[in-house]
């Protein structure tokens, strides 16, 4: 019996497979695994990161979504299943920027309003194995190689092809952000011991994007952040008081994400990939 990532080619699963506890699990491309069935008989936990694009820009549509195919392939085994999900799921965050678990969604984007359809479904049909994971920003260096429309990948992308970063918002706007490494490291921990329900995993606290930007560029060793809108805008933070109380997760420290940025930025100026 093994562990099966769906979304072999998904930043997450590059990050899982340089983890040694999950080098040798299964890793799929969602096409293979809505299209093939003879991985679901070794099959002890799923986790899925794959997801349709065409949902981040229209009305949720059953047939494209991921989690509920595969839910359905996987409905007369006894795996457990994690979901990979995503803090948009909930919509804007109540005061002091927290989001946490009992908080009612209220989605804002067709990227959550489809991935809150998705976490509903599976916790309705079969909620005694069903994890719902809901993620911060993650974040790799491997994103300045990739065309992946993410905060730190716009980062690292234009601060190596122009020399700066630019925020459309203001660099006072604080956010949760996790490196993948140890997203990866709690993914392991999680697939060790699923339990069913949904759960947060970010850093636990907010740390001004500014920050970042200013980690980033001393790990380059170059560069400038430029500011066109001081817009306040998507501020949040995840509470991981219900995770951490489940799998013993040691607390994300703010030095880790400096180490974490600097050593970005430092791989980004050696252009590795």
């Amino acid at each position: 019996m093994t562990t099966v990532v769906v979304g072999a080619g998904s930043m997450i699963a590059r990050a899982l497979r340089r983890h040694p506890d999950a080098a040798g699990w299964l890793y799929l491309p969602h096409q293979q695994a809505l299209t093939e069935s003879g991985w679901v008989r070794d099959a002890r936990v799923v986790i899925n990161l794959a997801f349709d694009p065409r949902l981040k820009t229209a009305a949720y549509d059953p047939a494209l979504d991921v989690d509920r195919r595969l839910a359905a392939i996987l409905a007369p085994s006894s795996c457990a299943y994690i979901m990979v999900s995503t803090r948009m799921a909930y919509g804007p965050p109540g005061d002091g920027l927290r989001l946490a678990e009992t908080m009612p969604s209220n989605p804002v984007n067709y990227y959550g309003t489809a991935k809150l359809a998705a976490e509903r479904h599976l916790l309705a049909a079969q909620g005694d194995r069903v994890t719902v994971l809901r993620l911060s920003n993650i974040f790799d260096p491997s994103e300045a190689a990739g065309e992946r429309r993410s905060f730190f990948g716009m980062a690292m992308r234009t601060l190596a092809a122009q020399g700066r970063i630019i925020y459309d918002m203001s660099p006072f706007v604080a956010r949760d952000f996790l490196p993948a490494d140890l997203l990866a490291e709690r993914l392991v921990a999680v697939a060790a011991h699923p339990r069913p329900g949904m759960f947060n995993l970010g850093a636990g606290f907010a740390i001004r994007t500014g920050r970042i930007a200013q980690w980033l560029i001393g790990g380059y060793g170059a560069g400038e952040l430029l500011v066109t809108d001081f817009r306040e805008h998507d501020g949040f933070w995840l509470d991981m008081t219900r995770s951490m109380r489940t799998w013993n997760f040691p607390p994300v420290t703010e030095p880790m994400l400096r180490d974490a940025c600097i050593a970005a930025g430092a791989q980004l100026a050696r252009g590795d990939p």
